[in-house]
């Protein structure tokens, strides 16, 4: 039986993860032979303006719900209890709402953005921009060994078998028709992906409704009812899962897709929606688990990083193996549709600051080489809440600096300045370390207490000091910043650093309209050659604006 589950399992998850990569690919060719034309490196990287309200709905969704939420949700509600589950469940969906609506500001701010470590970069300089595209690599890299790692903890602790070759499938397909595709083919992709993994869902509720029939204990077991841990929830997800997404260029990346700005608001609440349902589904797996005592943990340090796959061991004493490959499947599929999204996010990021006028074969290049790292130290199976709470910590003593960039007036073009915001984020930073030199418990080494911290516990003090310090950090570097202007009598001019891209007019306005009716004029009279065959990335003469009228 078990070597019938390993091959049946391998089998058809495999078929399913080439059959999209194939559809990837067959898609992206039609679409290439209809239009004429290949596509140039900003739209590889941009996709600007190509996609409706439904489109870009489900592709957040599908960037956010990687197999991660097959592990991290139901180990999350087991060690928090219910009220843990409720906070992870609205902070993952959450951001993605924020993220469409300050995307829209972004972009109208710098029409042809490219990424929103480039908008740093127009906003701070390009030494700001270093620093925030590396924080963004970072934490997209975790993300995306936190994805490999899921997929291959299932198929090894789950199925029993060896995880590295699915793991390499999923890499090596996704990988291709990403860099044949870029983000255009992602989000296509991510519909199939969407609907399957839904209709998988769904699957499985119908299963557990069905089959389920161990008992309930009366009252509900302490650990799972409002403990300290779902306190510190209140806190600790709300601000490390809006910090971790404001530093992930996959969800920034959608924004410059969506073809309005009352698109991109409604597909961000069709996203938020669908991935705080499927979170909260799956958390409550795993309180369900060990509510009734399906989940007996193997000792202390046990987490229940496998709990939820308790609630299938209840089918005659054992797994029934038509469910398990369902499972398989909706995992191969959320990590096919995550991992995608990842390699892509992580390109245009790099692109942004190194590569902007690198022709689009080596940006396709860089996407499969960037996919080697991550997959090989997915293979050493870290534990995935772990591998999130290091991301998580480290993005939040950045992130009110970083978004703090967005204020438009002119009092804070003199406080908000490179100078403070890299002040700010280096006192997140050091209040972290000071942090863990008062949290030392007896008997402690240091070493141990940085590794509790960053890597253990999901304690709010931490997130709160680390947050909170940034941005008094930042206002102190103001501070700092004035004392010397005045010492050295240079006064802040408080003109605003984005001014000079001609992003907005003083009337509100973009330029997109003058630029759009300048072109199609000039493309009349046939003094414009729109078939350049140059596909570096430089700016492209069709409209630029945030969302373009076609004329």
């Amino acid at each position: 039986m078990a070597n019938k589950t390993v091959w049946t399992t391998y089998t058809v998850c495999s078929v399913f993860v080439v059959l999209y990569g194939l559809f990837a690919c067959a898609f992206m060719f039609i679409r290439q032979r209809r239009n004429r034309r290949k596509d140039d490196a900003e739209f590889f990287l941009t996709a600007r303006h190509s996609v409706g309200w439904f489109r870009i709905g489900w592709s957040f969704f599908a960037a956010a719900m990687g197999s991660w939420t097959l592990f991290g949700p139901p180990s999350y509600g087991y060690y928090t209890g219910w009220l843990g589950l409720m906070m992870y469940a609205i902070s993952s969906g959450f951001p993605v709402l924020v993220i469409a609506f300050l995307g829209g500001f972004v972009h109208k701010l710098v029409p042809n953005v490219l990424s929103f470590s480039d908008f740093v970069q127009r906003r701070f300089g390009f030494t700001v921009q270093i620093y925030v595209s590396l924080l963004m690599l970072f934490n997209m890299g975790v993300a995306l060994t936190a994805e490999y790692t899921a997929v291959g903890d299932l198929f090894e602790t789950v199925i029993g078998t060896v995880r590295w070759p699915i793991v390499v499938i999923i890499g090596i397909v996704s990988a291709i028709y990403t860099a044949y595709g870029g983000l255009y083919v992602s989000i296509i992709t991510d519909q199939i992906q969407a609907a399957a993994a839904i209709g998988m869902v769904i699957v499985l509720v119908i299963f557990v409704a069905v089959t389920f029939k161990a008992p309930l204990p009366r009252p509900l077991p302490d650990y799972l009812g409002v403990t300290f841990q779902g306190y510190s929830s209140i806190a600790v997800m709300p601000i490390s899962l809006m910090c971790a997404t404001v530093f992930s260029e996959a969800m920034w990346q959608r924004c410059w897709a969506t073809s309005t700005k009352k698109n991109l608001h409604i597909g961000g609440a069709l996203g938020w929606f669908a991935i705080t349902s499927c979170v909260f589904l799956f958390g409550f797996g795993g309180i369900l688990a060990a509510w009734s005592g399906l989940f007996v943990p193997s000792g202390p340090d046990d987490y229940g990083n496998t709990i939820l796959f308790s609630l299938l061991d209840n089918v005659n004493g054992g797994r029934h193996l038509g469910i398990i490959v369902v499972v398989s499947i909706l995992s191969v599929t959320m990590s096919t549709s995550a991992i995608d999204s990842l390699q892509n996010a992580i390109v245009d990021n790099i692109s942004g600051v190194w590569l902007k006028k690198a022709p689009l074969l080596w940006v396709r290049m860089l996407v499969l080489v960037l996919n080697v790292p991550p997959l090989v130290v997915s293979l050493r199976s870290y534990n995935i809440i772990q591998l999130f709470l290091v991301a998580n910590l480290v993005t939040t003593t950045s992130a009110l600096p970083v978004l703090a960039g967005l204020i438009r007036h002119p009092l804070a073009y003199k406080i908000v300045t490179p100078f403070t915001m890299l002040f700010g984020c280096a006192q997140g930073i050091i209040a972290m370390f000071w942090w863990s030199v008062i949290d030392q418990r007896s008997g402690e080494s240091y070493s141990m207490t940085l590794k509790r911290v960053f890597t253990i516990e999901y304690a709010y003090p931490p997130f709160l000091i680390a947050l909170g310090m940034s941005m008094v950090g930042l206002l102190a570097g103001a501070a700092l910043e004035w004392v010397a202007r005045a010492a050295l009598r240079r006064p802040h001019t408080g003109v605003d650093p984005l001014a000079y891209e001609g992003a907005v007019l003083p009337d509100g306005r973009g330029p997109y309209l003058e630029t759009t009716v300048a072109a199609s004029a000039a493309k009349r009279t046939g003094s414009i050659d729109s078939g350049s065959s140059d596909d570096g990335l430089k700016m492209s003469t069709q409209p630029t604006g945030p969302y373009a009228p076609v004329l």
